[in-house]
Formats: C-alpha cells, sequence, structure tokens
C-alpha cells in the first residue's frame, strides 16, 4: 500500500511538471499596444484630489529562453497626469458667491523598463506581474481655475497658465520625472490583455527657480511627487 501511495505521488509530480512545461510560455520578442485611463494625484499638495485621465502605450518584450516565464519589456507611454481643488463659497465681487476648482493637467511621454514574470494556468489563460522604473518628461500642461456660477456655466480665469514654464510667480513644475511602477494582469489567448498597476515618483517636481523663490520669500515648499493608478487593455502583436 506503501509503494502504491509513493507511486501515484511520483506520478502526480512527473503530470504536474509535464502540465506546466505544455504551458509554459515560448521565448522571443513580441510587441504590445495599450489603451485605458488613469487616476492620479500629486502629493503634498494640500487639499487637491485625484483627477481622471488617458494613456496609450506601445512596448516590446522578450521572454528569456529556459526562464520559465521570466522577461523584460521596455516601451513608450503617453500618460495624463495632474490633481484638481475644489473651494466652496468663494466672493468674487460684484460677481457673487461661486464655487472655484482649480485644476493642474499634465501630458507625459514615459519610458518604462519592467522585469516580470508570466505564468499560463491553462492554455489560453495567462497571468503575470512586472516591476521596474520609469522615465518620463512633461511634454505639455496647464494650471487652471474655473469659477460655477449656480451651476449654470463655467469660465476659466485670465490666471489659466502653462504649468512647465518658467516663473518665480506662478507655481510651474519641472519636466522631467522619474519613479517605480507595477502592473499585474491576465492574458487570454497570448494576445488579448487586462493589467492594472501603480506608478510611484520619486522625483519632487517643484521647478527649482520657483522653490528658490519661495525660500527667498520666507516660504519653504514640501516635496510634491506624482501618483498613478492605471487600468489598461492590451494587444499583442
Amino acid at each position: 500500500m506503501k509503494k502504491l501511495f509513493i507511486a501515484a505521488l511520483a506520478l502526480i509530480g512527473m503530470s504536474s511538471s509535464a502540465y506546466a512545461i505544455d504551458f509554459e510560455p515560448e521565448s522571443g520578442v513580441s510587441f504590445q499596444a495599450t489603451l485605458g485611463m488613469t487616476t492620479s494625484k500629486i502629493s503634498n499638495l494640500d487639499d487637491y484630489q485625484g483627477k481622471v485621465g488617458g494613456t496609450a502605450g506601445f512596448k516590446a518584450e522578450f521572454m528569456l529562453p529556459n526562464a520559465h516565464g521570466t522577461y523584460i519589456n521596455a516601451g513608450l507611454d503617453w500618460t495624463m497626469k495632474g490633481a484638481k481643488h475644489t473651494e466652496t463659497d468663494v466672493p468674487f465681487g460684484a460677481n457673487g458667491i461661486h464655487d472655484v476648482t482649480s485644476k493642474i493637467r499634465t501630458h507625459y511621454l514615459q519610458i518604462p523598463i519592467h522585469v516580470g514574470f508570466r505564468y499560463n494556468i491553462m492554455e489560453d489563460l495567462g497571468v503575470y506581474g512586472e516591476l521596474g522604473p520609469y522615465f518620463g518628461v512633461g511634454i505639455g500642461g496647464k494650471f487652471t481655475e474655473e469659477i460655477d456660477a449656480n451651476g449654470t456655466w463655467t469660465k476659466p480665469l485670465e490666471n489659466s497658465y502653462a504649468i512647465f514654464k518658467k516663473s518665480k510667480t506662478q507655481e510651474n513644475l519641472q519636466r522631467w520625472d522619474a519613479g517605480v511602477g507595477f502592473r499585474i494582469g491576465a492574458e487570454y489567448m497570448e494576445h488579448y490583455s487586462l493589467n492594472l498597476g501603480c506608478d510611484w515618483g520619486v522625483t519632487d517636481m517643484w521647478r527649482d527657480d520657483f522653490k528658490d523663490a519661495m525660500h527667498d520669500a520666507g516660504m519653504d515648499l514640501n516635496k510634491i511627487k506624482n501618483f498613478s493608478f492605471t487600468i489598461a487593455f492590451g494587444y499583442r502583436f
């Protein structure tokens, strides 16, 4: 009986190994396009909440040979970031009392470089996770304030301006950003995927000359950093 039990365990082990080998991802290079949405924040920017935006990208992935599902990838992403804040019952002289919404809208090109692992739980379905740094540059952005006249209309105020523009008197951000990101997801039929991810910025986004001007005026600014959560669909070529 004991020998039969041991033989059964050995047979199960061999079957499991064969199953894992049958469904192990093939090594080589592939390409993937992604499209999705982001929810972003800027840390330590008091009273500002998250803001919804979009993202799209293209990446190349190399599945390492004889590495049991380990891969590396790199790509180029366009992504929207920023934050917003609404203040209620703000007096505007003869215009009365209104709500004011301040928005920071930024657009970045990012290069993520990730190391990941994919495991195919069945022939047509795999799950994966990846982690690594990203490097980004701001290609556009704006700070705007909008007033709400009793919910009937909104009007941008005249102090809307480019957020990456160099200035010592207006709040402005540097273009360069860097951080760490991770993704988890599932892939169907080696083509269609859905992934969730987060990017944590490690770069202080205040422009140095603006920080120095505020310091000279007696105000030391806290470091602010980008954060974004992403949900995206992908297609592998």
